[in-house]
């Protein structure tokens, strides 16, 4: 089993992780500007192995905007995303996100949803779905019961938070999410943009809940 770390061409672009066991998971897309740069990197990770499994961890253009040029190349039999954030994928909304902003098209994708507790399990890693609104409504984290592992998206960063005043964010459900967050023993940490760290994930989820404001 392993967690890998795609190399990205754009300074904007989200992290995407490649979480190896039996079976393949790729979190997140990134933007998709360089597409053919983030999809090599994938090949080059998957070492000819194939993609079982894509999961965005929210609605913004600059963690799906690559996921149709993933979707063609791979070719994932499932792709996920939180329930909230879920219809403006399958509706290519540039709108609610962000594509607009970006200035990206987005076509239209079938997503399926992830809810609260449920488990994709790949062998050597179990990926928890948790219902973390805040940043937008529909986001979602995975923790890997196995490996203590956090797959954060924009909820939390290194030493920041996300942001709560875009389309379906808000502040009291991103202190609700982190209070959430902070009752797991975290091992690595794997935010969705910033640098990963291998331990001591805790560390991060308390620090983003004294920035909101809130005493630990």
């Amino acid at each position: 089993m392993a967690i890998e770390q795609v190399d990205l061409a754009q300074l904007f672009d989200s992290n995407i992780y490649l979480v190896s066991g039996d079976r393949t998971v790729l979190i997140d897309s990134g933007i998709g500007f360089q597409w053919e740069d983030i999809n090599a990197s994938v090949r080059k990770m998957l070492n000819g192995r194939k993609l079982d499994i894509l999961i965005l961890t929210h609605r913004h253009y600059d963690h799906v905007g690559g996921a149709n040029a993933i979707i063609k190349e791979f070719g994932p039999s499932e792709v996920y995303t939180g329930k909230g954030d879920a219809e403006p994928l399958r509706k290519g909304d540039r709108a609610s996100t962000l594509g607009e902003r970006f200035g990206g098209a987005l076509e239209p994708m079938d997503v399926k949803e992830l809810g609260e507790g449920d488990i994709i399990d790949i062998g050597g890693h179990r990926l928890r779905a948790i219902a973390t609104p805040g940043h937008t409504i529909g986001s979602i984290c995975l923790f890997d019961e196995v490996t203590g592992a956090l797959f954060s998206g924009d909820t939390v960063f290194v030493g920041g938070i996300g942001r709560c005043d875009l389309p379906t964010g808000n502040a009291d459900q991103l202190i609700d999410s982190l209070k959430k967050l902070n009752t797991l023993k975290i091992n690595g940490f794997y935010p969705g943009h910033g640098p990963a760290v291998p331990k001591g994930g805790n560390v991060h989820i308390t620090n983003g809940l004294r920035m909101m404001g809130v005493r630990i």
